[in-house]
């Protein structure tokens, strides 16, 4: 079996562990049979996803699938993104960090001033430290991360139907255009925890395993204010009917947004020979393109 092509590869979107995947793979009979007897819910997740798989290999279906993970440090929003991303074979995944790292490159510090500090520090422009003003703190530093991410979301993803997997922790609906967010392709997830105890020991082995130079401290010191944050990303999840995923038990967690996910497929499956009216943001980004076309062409007379 190879990672990411051939039919057993197919067999990862089922959300089975890799021992039951073996179980499967060498059982001897045929893979849906195999499925089948480890579940209905199995074998349903693995025909829906070789479904969109043979719709789009036959240029059928050309929508892609942009599943969007965010959540606070250490709650397990880029263990998820990698999780789904080996699950469903999609190469790319565009994490948050290192792109809002890029991005001030390329930001005027003074106009855009409260992207440059620390997230729960924000509130600071905007007068005391009270609820309101951290939330008018976060929102703002929020804006440059959300109109960047749903750039590459409408842009990479919808306009040039690239599937990927997006996680970072600024994700507010909104701030995002309404069709963006109804678009078939793009599926937000928002994770919590509810267990802060578990929170707490997260943030203190992310040290052994993904932040090999500390900073555990520094956000155990900020964890109340990353809670605050969390539960106002939560709010607005629940506003615009954004599913929550609670990771306290990481199995059934993975299991439900392989879930989410295999029922937005279906609905993708379903646009097979369609073609959707283009959103906002295509719109906007092919008419940037177009402008920069005729005065590269007028240029060159």
């Amino acid at each position: 079996m190879t990672i990411y092509n051939g039919k057993e590869s197919l067999v990862l979107c089922t959300g089975l562990s890799l021992k039951e995947i073996g179980e499967v793979l060498n059982s001897g009979k045929g893979i849906e049979e195999a499925l089948k007897e480890k579940g209905e819910k199995y074998l349903d997740r693995y025909l829906t996803w070789e479904k969109y798989k043979e719709l789009t290999e036959s240029e059928q279906l050309k929508e892609p699938v942009l599943p969007l993970i965010a959540a606070f440090p250490c709650i397990g929003k880029t263990t998820m993104s990698r999780e789904i991303a080996t699950a469903f074979g999609l190469g790319d995944v565009m994490g948050g960090d290192a792109f809002r790292a890029s991005l001030r490159e390329f930001i005027d510090k003074e106009k855009e001033p409260a992207f440059f500090v620390s997230m729960y520090e924000t509130w600071k422009m905007f007068g005391e430290k009270t609820e309101e003003n951290m939330i008018k703190g976060f929102n703002a530093q929020a804006k440059i991360a959300n109109q960047s991410m749903e750039r590459l979301v409408a842009d990479r993803g919808i306009r040039d139907g690239e599937s990927m997997v997006y996680e970072y922790l600024h994700f507010l609906p909104s701030q995002y255009q309404k069709d963006t967010l109804e678009h078939p392709s793009f599926i937000p997830i928002v994770l919590t925890l509810k267990d802060k105890e578990i929170w707490k020991e997260r943030v203190k082995s992310r040290i052994k395993k993904t932040h090999l130079k500390g900073g555990a401290q520094r956000l155990l010191d900020a964890l109340d204010t990353y809670a605050f944050f969390q539960k106002n990303m939560e709010r607005e999840a629940k506003e615009y009917g954004i599913p929550i995923v609670a990771t306290d038990d990481w199995g059934k967690a993975v299991d439900e947004c392989i879930g989410i996910i295999i029922k937005r497929v279906k609905k993708l499956n379903a646009l097979a020979g369609k073609e959707l009216e283009k959103t906002t943001m295509q719109k906007k980004y092919e008419e940037e393109r177009l402008k920069a076309k005729g005065k590269k062409e007028e240029m060159g007379k």
